[in-house]
């Protein structure tokens, strides 16, 4: 490959939007961790099952709802200069907010199912549940959809390249990129803003504080694996759309989003974003101008020596713990 400054920054960008969706995993996981401290090894599966989910959706109800807000459209008299291109668009909306709903409330029934009823259960034994939690919905994606590979549809396909100046741009990379910018700001608005951001970022920091501070810790636990499960589908909807859908798809980017979460520090959830597009960029460069066949081995290596050098990860505080 060139070795030219566009290629280089076309490389660059295609490393940050892959490493967003690292980043978008591990923010999820990073956030269950911060409250029940565990290291929920089902949160990738919850995501792809939300994927499974809005491509059925799209394949078979996109036309329909189209097709009934143009009824509808026709009948108000409000047609105008409208085609059909905008009720498909429109349906689709509403599928995705169907989805991210069903993702919120999957991961706080979940939740509320696998995780509560533990009695003082051990870090173990949790993530000894969440193991299960990962190879139950696995069963279930297998059972319900098959392990045959989907094209995601249309407005989730048929992306192009075009070029930003002289450099050339996938436009999935950009929407990817522009999503996570979305994610950014409006969890740094809802946890710096508003009464249940507080209580989370609270929890966060103590739950036995907050208990006695009079926050409802267990409805902060839910609602915490409902918002981790909706960045999951977002991610799992991305990548599918980026690769291909199938009952795997999402193993290699989850593995990743663990590195990630680790580098950046599982104390820091601005350090897990940071992390994914460390991951992102150094694997695709290495990928682009070394070996294809060990790019992930490298990534990985990266992490290695980072943890070796800085345990806590790259962007976290080290904790020392008194007795």
């Amino acid at each position: 490959m060139m070795n030219t400054p566009e290629t280089i920054a076309y490389l660059t960008i295609q490393g940050l939007a892959t490493g967003s969706l690292y980043g978008m995993i591990a923010l999820g996981v990073v956030m269950i961790y911060k409250t029940n401290d565990v290291l929920n090894f089902a949160h990738g599966n919850m995501g792809l099952f939300s994927t499974f989910l809005i491509y059925i959706m799209m394949t078979k109800y996109t036309a329909p709802i189209s097709a009934h807000l143009y009824d509808w459209a026709r009948c108000i008299d409000i047609l105008g200069g409208l085609d059909a291109n905008t009720f498909s668009i429109t349906a689709f909306t509403l599928i995705a907010v169907f989805t991210a709903l069903f993702a919120f409330f999957f991961g706080v029934i979940l939740e509320v199912i696998f995780l509560r009823p533990a009695r003082e259960p051990s870090h173990l034994g949790l993530i000894v549940i969440t193991i299960g939690l990962w190879r139950i919905l696995d069963g279930a994606i297998i059972g319900l959809f098959g392990t045959e590979v989907y094209a995601m549809p249309p407005p989730l396909s048929g992306f192009k390249a075009f070029k930003l100046g002289v450099i050339p741009v996938d436009q999935l990379d950009l929407i990817i990129l522009s999503i996570t910018g979305c994610i950014i700001v409006v969890l740094y608005l809802f946890f710096r803003f508003t009464r249940l951001g507080i209580a989370m970022r609270a929890t966060f920091q103590n739950r036995e504080a907050a208990g006695l501070m009079g926050i409802g810790t267990r409805t902060i636990f839910a609602v915490t694996w409902g918002i981790s499960s909706v960045l999951a589908a977002t991610a799992g909807i991305l990548t599918a759309t980026k690769l291909n859908l199938d009952n795997t798809v999402i193993l290699f980017p989850f593995l990743k989003a663990f590195s990630a979460a680790v580098l950046g520090g599982l104390g820091s959830l601005p350090g897990v974003i940071i992390g994914g597009w460390m991951l992102g960029v150094t694997e695709n460069l290495f990928g682009s101008y070394v070996s294809m066949g060990y790019k992930t081995p490298f990534a990985f290596i990266v992490i290695i020596v980072v943890l070796i050098i800085r345990p806590e990860g790259l962007l976290s505080r080290r904790i020392k713990r008194g007795v």
